[in-house]
């Protein structure tokens, strides 16, 4: 059964029979302090805090109210715990409490200080300050003897999403076994593809395979392969740019995805990237990719030998193309790169501190 945890102050007393039956009716568990409902372990370090992030922790969905007065330990420690442990959560406040936030938020703008009203407002606009413009969360305002109706309705908003959510990993896992085989994907299909390929959290092989039949189908949307290329995973990152010129196969390629992907190789300590990028640029279009390839770091000396190698091989075409000035540039900066790597300096420095540093040559009398 789902379990409903209210947070709130002392106060929320007035809404907690509202809260039972509302949650009642929905078939959950309703969790409150008012009434011993949460998770605690008696000792001599017995902490409250603790306690109710340990239930905010084994709840299932949050509501924070807001009657009149700021819980602190609702909104110094429940609020934090359920973000970090992305907890759906509601945020509901008395509307007479929210119209007055509403005019002393408006009276005392920043940077005019709060320090002239009483603590509890204080607290108040303070609170709800952070909820709304530090948080951006939404506060839903609720009337006098209408909690349960407003809740009952956030609730079913809720479960909206969450069905929404459950039908979208349902039809993702539907056409994983499809990805093998891109040309049975549907439009349907192929936007479901994209949706795997750019979540970050979904599964790694996954997304490579929607990445692989993206490719094949030469169907990505711009705003996703920027997305992929930004990506935290270094697999997808790698594959998004060994495929680029599938995932983006409009021809003359756009000379700012070209210049911004060479400006991520540069960015990157991942030293793959730039590796990968040298021969997909100079296939996608050798004029273009010299231009980009000019904007490359190449102090790696991995770098500087794959794009000589690279060049080489389009030596016919750098002729046709009349490209010979602009490859010769490229090429002097390749062999120009004669100081050692950079770890291989800090290295020596090192020896020298420790003093294993190779002697100096001796002098004659």
């Amino acid at each position: 059964m789902i379990r409903v945890m209210l947070c709130g102050a002392a106060d929320t007393r007035r809404v907690q029979d509202e809260f039972v039956r509302t949650v009642a009716d929905f078939g959950g568990v309703p969790w409150h302090f008012l009434n011993g409902t949460m998770n605690y372990i008696n000792s001599a370090s017995s902490d409250w805090e603790e306690n109710s992030r340990a239930t905010v922790q084994e709840a299932d969905v949050c509501v924070f109210v807001i009657v009149e007065e700021i819980g602190h330990i609702t909104w110094g420690t429940e609020v934090t715990a359920a973000l970090l442990a992305g907890k759906p959560f509601l945020v509901l406040c008395q509307q007479s409490t929210y119209e007055r936030y509403l005019v002393l938020n408006d009276e005392f703008r920043p940077p005019a200080s709060l320090d002239l009203l009483e603590e509890g407002t204080r607290n108040l606009v303070s609170t709800l300050r952070e909820i709304e413009q530090d948080r951006r969360l939404t506060a839903v305002p609720f009337s006098h003897g209408k909690f349960g109706e407003t809740l009952r309705r956030e609730l079913s908003r809720l479960f909206d999403i969450a069905l929404g959510q459950m039908e979208e990993r349902n039809r993702r896992k539907s056409i994983r076994p499809l990805l093998s085989d891109p040309a049975r994907l549907s439009a349907t299909d192929l936007t479901a593809a994209q949706a795997i390929a750019v979540d970050e959290w979904e599964d790694k092989q996954a997304r490579k395979a929607a990445l692989r039949a993206l490719a094949a189908r030469r169907s990505l949307e711009e705003d996703a392969l920027y997305s992929l290329l930004a990506s935290g995973e270094q697999g997808v990152q790698r594959m998004t740019v060994e495929l680029l010129g599938e995932l983006h196969p409009v021809r003359p390629p756009d000379p700012a995805l070209l210049e911004h992907v060479v400006a991520l190789a540069n960015d990157s300590d991942d030293v793959g990237i730039a590796r990968r990028l040298i021969p997909v640029l100079l296939a996608m279009d050798l004029s273009k990719g010299v231009e980009a390839l000019a904007q490359l770091n190449v102090e790696d000396s991995g770098y500087t030998r794959r794009l000589a190698l690279a060049l080489e091989r389009h030596e016919d075409a750098v002729a046709r193309e009349g490209l010979q000035a602009a490859v010769a540039a490229l090429l002097k900066r390749c062999l120009s790169q004669a100081s050692e790597p950079d770890w291989k300096s800090r290295c020596r420095a090192y020896l020298d501190r420790l003093g294993f540093g190779p002697a100096a040559p001796a002098t004659g009398a």
